[in-house]
């Protein structure tokens, strides 16, 4: 879909009516802007030397700053530089394409959004297999809801995408499961809930996970990380929660629980990184590591868990 989105992109016009889209959030608006970047942490030799926890936040800030960039970037950029190919009489609903990247792609991918009379405002994005109609045989592979009074500064909402509809409709798409979004945000910044349900590649083992995040747009965040995962290799799932906070100049902090599963006792650790990405501060309940570092020296002097 990217190649199709920067052929469209293109060639676009700006509409210069609404129907509805003032409403739709950017991917700027909800991403999470986790300080990611120091020479110290591009440095090749570095990297087995960054924070545990710091690493394991970032990339899953990373993976959902691309799933919101692949749902809302397309989107918004395809009702803001295209006209609709349809509009109703009352100018409340439209469709965008469907388009299709090549004589080869199996699938149209096309946008719908709606003005509901209750205020809010749907939003899709579907698929039609090549010979179909959008009229009866559109698939959604993505559907959003705004909530009333929403504004482009000032919203809330929800969106989800079912990777395995997409996967059905075209088989170079390889994820399977789904993802949703709830969301708010104003001037100052956002927070967000994200769960994974047998997400994963296509025969793979699939993930459930939830993720929360909360950050001004100064820069300062934190977000809350629960999934399932077989630690010690025995068959059985135990369950894992880190709670990871930073500040605008990338120090931050880790605490995280290990427990459930057919582990003896839940263990606790606890991990502080520095501006450059490197271990401050290290302590776990079980001594897997060992104490090291001063705790004195943590961005936050109090440790946090994600509450059951």
């Amino acid at each position: 879909m990217a190649s199709l989105l920067l052929n469209i992109v293109a060639c676009g016009r700006l509409s210069g009516d609404d129907y509805g889209t003032d409403a739709l959030p950017t991917e700027e608006q909800l991403k999470i802007n986790m300080p990611v970047a120091s020479d110290a942490a591009k440095s090749p030799e570095d990297l087995d030397d960054w924070a545990m926890f710091y690493e394991s936040t970032r990339n899953v800030t990373e993976h959902v700053n691309g799933m919101i960039a692949f749902v809302l970037g397309s989107v918004y950029l395809i009702t803001h530089t295209q006209k609709p190919s349809w509009v109703d009489d009352d100018k409340t609903e439209a469709i965008w394409g469907p388009y299709a990247d090549s004589g080869l792609d199996p699938v149209e991918t096309g946008v719908r959004v709606k003005k509901n009379d209750d205020g809010t405002t749907s939003w899709y994005v579907f698929q039609v297999p090549n010979g179909g109609t959008v009229e009866e045989d559109a698939v959604n592979i993505a559907e959003g809801l705004v909530d009333a009074g929403s504004t482009r500064t000032d919203a809330s909402g929800s969106f989800s995408v079912d990777f395995s509809a997409a996967n059905a409709l075209d088989p170079a798409v390889n994820l399977v499961g789904s993802w949703s979004v709830d969301y708010t945000y104003d001037s100052a910044g956002v927070a967000a809930v994200a769960t994974a349900a047998d997400y994963g590649y296509e025969n793979f083992d699939t993930l459930d996970a939830e993720y929360a995040y909360d950050e001004d747009y100064e820069g300062q965040g934190n977000m809350d990380l629960g999934y399932e995962r077989d630690l010690n290799w025995s068959g059985t799932d135990e369950w894992v929660t880190l709670r990871s906070r930073w500040q605008a100049d990338g120090m931050g902090r880790g605490d995280a629980t290990f427990g459930e599963g057919d582990l003896a006792t839940e263990v606790t650790a606890s991990e502080c990184w520095g501006t450059d990405f490197k271990t401050s501060f290290w302590t776990d309940s079980a001594g897997i590591y060992g104490t090291a570092g001063e705790e004195t020296a943590c961005a936050f002097a109090e440790a946090e868990f994600v509450a059951e």
